[in-house]
């Protein structure tokens, strides 16, 4: 009997793919309202990152669980990154190499004007160089050595804060704190060095989408591009940019494992002026099926997924 988990990633890939093209996404976004403290809370984890205690986590917990049931979107104070400035350097480095390997297995260069990363009918202007890791990074290829020592360095910092605030999310479960660990002892992730010059008149930087994630962690030099649909208001907002923050959203495997509960929010991007943007797209370990999580699922609410692997995931069948 076929393992009713093979194609589920498949299917949700077009299925997202279809809707996404229907999204009426205003491609001028000067009129649109900004975001406000309940669109995007700004979560303050600096305490926790360094004492974890269990009122921390209860108090950050409850607050990861709001944003995620209505929105999907937060943004993260003092982080503690310390590679940051040197990832948003060598995005600006990049675009002066001469020799630029084209993406292939989903690494490697990505030139404006191109759609793939999403897989779209409309452009995404932008320039990006594109890692994933599922084993190592060791098949990237890599333009230089001092390129690979940064974006390895920037790619270790947020694996490891991705790792500290996991707790977060178990907490907000409900469940215990070690709850996700066994699932990410060695995560799959992909991380975007992305560069914009303005976007064109009536195109997108990104176009309209969800990230296949767990969930992304993503630092720019100018949130204010990013545009979000709140359900609640049925409405596309504009990020506030609020310097030094990250920006964590919900992801469609995180959707998944919520039991649906937490939604994995529509955004793009469209660019008023050059900006950086770098995010991290992080993932459980590739070959491990993760079940929709306990609390979610009752007598009235049976689970509406079978346990997901990154391999059998949406990410994987779009090769992200």
């Amino acid at each position: 009997m076929k393992d009713c988990s093979e194609d589920i990633g498949s299917r949700l890939a077009l299925r997202v793919a279809a809707e996404a093209e229907a999204w009426e996404a205003p491609r001028d976004v000067e009129g649109l309202a900004f975001v406000d403290a309940t669109d995007m809370p700004v979560l303050d984890v600096g305490r926790f990152l360094s004492d974890p205690n269990e009122e921390e986590r209860r108090r950050l917990g409850a607050e990861v669980r709001d944003a995620c049931e209505r929105v999907g979107f937060m943004y993260l104070k003092n982080h503690g990154l310390s590679a940051l400035d040197r990832a948003f350097a060598a995005a600006r480095e990049m675009k002066s190499f001469e020799e630029k390997t084209a993406l292939r297995r989903g690494q490697g260069f990505v030139m404006s004007g191109n759609r793939v990363l999403p897989e779209r009918s409309t452009a995404n202007y932008n320039e990006s160089f594109i890692v994933k890791r599922i084993d190592t990074l060791d098949d990237v290829p890599w333009p230089n050595d001092a390129f690979r020592d940064v974006v390895e360095a920037m790619a270790a910092d947020y694996e490891r804060l991705a790792k500290r605030i996991l707790p977060l999310y178990a907490e907000a479960f409900g469940m215990p704190p070690d709850y996700f660990l066994p699932f990410f002892e060695h995560p799959v992730f992909r991380m975007r060095l992305a560069t914009y010059d303005a976007t064109p008149p009536g195109q997108f930087g990104i176009s309209p989408h969800v990230d296949t994630s767990f969930f992304t962690l993503l630092a720019s030099t100018d949130y204010s591009g990013l545009v979000l649909y709140s359900t609640k208001k049925r409405a596309w907002l504009r990020a506030l940019d609020i310097p030094g923050a990250l920006v964590v959203n919900t992801g469609q495997l995180l959707a998944q494992l919520s039991n649906d509960t937490w939604p994995a929010t529509r955004h793009y991007v469209v660019a008023r002026a050059p900006r950086i943007s770098v995010p991290f797209f992080f993932n459980a370990t590739a070959s491990v099926p993760v079940p929709v999580v306990p609390s979610c699922v009752d007598d009235d609410h049976p689970a509406k997924y079978p346990p997901i692997s990154y391999l059998t995931s949406q990410a994987a069948a779009q090769g992200e």
